[in-house]
């Protein structure tokens, strides 16, 4: 009907390993109002909503996967994988530097992009390219 908008865990819930429930929520609700401020009239909705959801539905799917990535590292029973995940982790564990970790709460590429994000920057550059694009290609 395209008459019902859901945000937060009723539109994506999360699993708890990178504890980012709440702040997809919180990023849901800073994008849905940066696409509605661009939306002048009833006719706009449709193109700003549909935006909005397909920057949040990508978003949030990356968030869920590196979650589910996360639960699994973190659930490696004794063992060979287990100990090399360990190994691989050691640096930051003995405080000392390092460029990456298996651990995707400390490993700095995934900082950048999972705590770095900024959802209403993303929702106004996905809008000025489909403002670009023109309706033909939305």
């Amino acid at each position: 009907s395209k008459k019902l908008l859901i945000l937060g865990d009723a539109a994506h819930a999360m699993v708890p390993y990178m504890s980012q429930g709440a702040a997809m929520a919180v990023e849901d609700g800073a994008a849905l109002a940066e696409a509605l401020s661009h939306a002048t009239s009833a006719d706009d909705l449709p193109r700003v909503l549909g935006v909005f959801e397909r920057v949040r539905a990508q978003r949030a799917g990356q968030m869920q996967q590196a979650s589910l990535i996360n639960g699994t590292l973190w659930h490696f029973a004794d063992g060979p994988e287990q100990e090399a995940r360990d190994l691989a982790m050691q640096p930051e564990v003995l405080g000392q530097p390092f460029a990456e970790s298996p651990n995707q709460w400390s490993d700095p590429v995934t900082q950048e992009w999972a705590y770095g994000y900024d959802a209403v920057e993303a929702i106004a550059t996905e809008l000025r390219r489909s403002e670009d694009a023109g309706p033909a290609k939305l």
